[in-house]
């Protein structure tokens, strides 16, 4: 039996790409439900696409993007009669999770000779062969990724949607986890109270800010345990600990093993 072949996984470290390509639709409509496990954008350069939100149809149009974090379900649909192009890329990691709040959408590329220029040159590269290939590939999802956090947080009759706050405060969060944060200047990014931003926060990820802060901490530990070699104590501070002794219960709360052991590859 044939198993048809999946680049659907999540993705480990600070930001990798599973898969990305361009595809002509014209033959046939096609209408799509499904989930994946990474991130999805799709750019819709010629044509049209129909993103479907509840009973709400959003049409995305050309320099738009149809945009889905992982684990939310994605429906959606391309017609025949439009011949739409779209270019496709699916990826992960925790550089993009600021891209999370505000669920399934429809994106505007504030750049659009740029978004597109990036957008060929990582199908180029990943397509691609030779020794500079992972190092190409690497630096144009980098790039996509900012333009998509440029294009999230421009506003709307000036003043920054929900969505828009919350993925500022979420960058907020991944450029400070491992030195000095303070999640009540993340709440006021977000121009609400330090309960209420608790609130929305653990809705946008799934868990409360301390918890996601936490679980960056460590993620982060992880490698520097085993890709650099780093001592315990070294580590802790790398990722923000003071206290070493602390550093070590919450690591084996979240991992099930002490540091040490886990920098031995027994975790």
């Amino acid at each position: 039996m044939n198993v048809p072949y999946s680049s659907d996984k999540r993705v480990e470290g600070e930001l990798g790409l599973n898969s990305c390509g361009a595809q002509t639709i014209s033959d046939r409509d096609c209408q799509v439900r499904r989930k994946r496990l990474d991130f999805t954008v799709m750019y819709i350069a010629k044509g049209r696409a129909v993103l479907y939100r509840g009973a709400k149809k959003i049409e995305v149009g050309e320099g738009e993007a149809l945009f889905f974090p992982p684990d939310v379900p994605q429906r959606y649909a391309f017609f025949k009669s439009d011949v739409s192009v779209n270019k496709w890329v699916h990826f992960g990691g925790s550089l993009a999770s600021p891209l999370e709040a505000g669920g399934a959408r429809k994106i505007t590329v504030a750049n659009r000779r740029e978004f597109e220029n990036v957008l060929d040159g990582l199908v180029r590269a990943y397509n691609g062969i030779g020794e500079l290939r992972g190092e190409l590939t690497a630096g144009y999802l980098r790039a996509l990724v900012a333009l998509l956090r440029e294009s999230e947080i421009k506003t709307e009759n000036g003043k920054p949607s929900a969505a828009r706050r919350m993925s500022e405060a979420l960058n907020y969060i991944h450029v400070n986890a491992y030195s000095g944060i303070d999640l009540d200047r993340a709440a006021a990014i977000c121009y609400i109270s330090r309960d209420r931003f608790n609130h929305v926060f653990k809705e946008a990820t799934g868990f409360p800010p301390n918890v996601y802060l936490t679980k960056l901490r460590v993620e982060r530990a992880k490698q520097l345990l085993r890709d650099e070699g780093m001592s315990v104590r070294e580590c802790a501070e790398s990722v923000g600990f003071d206290d070493p002794n602390y550093f070590c219960r919450v690591f084996k709360k979240e991992t099930g093993v002490p540091p040490k052991k886990y920098a031995l590859g027994k975790g």
